[in-house]
């Protein structure tokens, strides 16, 4: 014989069917991000969705070499991945997993692409023009893989 459903069955039955219609509804890749006031529009879209972002730019000027992790601790993300950088500054990428590309999709100099790389691969890449690099990992793009670098005058 089935016993009635009491209060507490109703409850954990409609929490766990709203749970999982709000989970469809969620960006898992963390869209909703509040930028910094000095994030350009551009940047700011590019990384909408972007692994690894907190909406803030890691500031790296006045330094004349600079290195950014690909896939670090398995991830596919860049750390840091938004950076501000001087004009002339070289940024080596150092890949820390396997399977990764550093591929420019708009930049302000020629565009860039490393190839898909390994562990213990580097690429590297000096900035002559101010503006906004934007670039991905080619086979993850879909999953977030994106980063980019605000190249500033000195």
């Amino acid at each position: 014989m089935n016993s009635p459903l009491d209060r507490r069955d109703v409850l954990r039955a409609s929490t766990t069917i709203t749970v999982g219609a709000l989970a469809g509804c969620s960006n898992p890749f963390g869209s909703d991000i509040e930028f910094d006031d000095d994030v350009p529009d551009a940047v700011a879209e590019h990384l909408s969705g972007a692994n690894n972002v907190d909406g803030s730019i890691t500031d790296l000027t006045g330094q004349s070499s600079v290195t950014i992790d690909v896939g670090p601790n398995g991830n596919f993300a860049y750390s840091p991945a938004l950076a501000r950088v001087d004009v002339g500054t070289t940024v080596t990428w150092d890949w820390q997993t396997s399977g990764h590309t550093v591929t420019s999709e708009s930049t302000p100099g020629e565009s860039f692409d490393s190839g898909l790389s390994n562990t213990g691969s580097t690429f590297e890449q000096t900035f002559e023009q101010t503006g906004n690099v934007l670039y991905i990992c080619e086979p993850h793009r879909s999953q977030g893989h994106r980063s980019a670098l605000i190249v500033s005058s000195q």
